[in-house]
């Protein structure tokens, strides 16, 4: 199974949401662009530019089984991609009125939640 992550990149570097992207959505997505054409990987290139020069669905599939598939083989690469295109994804993830919660650094207390329904009491 493809990881959502990859589906979420492919179909924005496919170009089939782009235009719905935010500026700071579309920054990362360039990004992301950026570092898949500087690998020296014929095949990601190749899907990559079949996903942008049709982008269908199977193309789309296609580039998310090859992002999947090389950030396996190369976690560091891997790490650079979810680090690039994390704002891609929460964007995109964050349709039909859904809530994509985000928390970096220490808290004392967090709740992230889409509803809540009844009390939260901290003790």
């Amino acid at each position: 199974m493809i990881d959502p992550f990859f589906d979420s990149l492919a179909t924005a570097l496919g170009g089939q949401i782009a235009v719905a992207l935010g500026s700071t959505a579309q920054s990362a997505l360039d990004k992301v662009r950026g570092l898949l054409r500087r690998r020296d990987d014929p095949a990601t290139l190749a899907a990559l530019e079949a996903a942008e020069s049709e982008a269908g669905r199977p193309q789309i599939e296609a580039l998310a089984e090859r992002l999947d598939q090389v950030a396996q083989d190369d976690p560091e690469f891997g790490a650079e991609l979810r680090d690039a295109g994390a704002e891609v994804h929460h964007e995109l993830s964050a349709t039909q009125n859904r809530v994509v919660n985000q928390n970096s650094g220490t808290v004392h207390n967090l709740i992230q939640s889409e509803q809540i329904n009844g009390d939260i009491t901290f003790n």
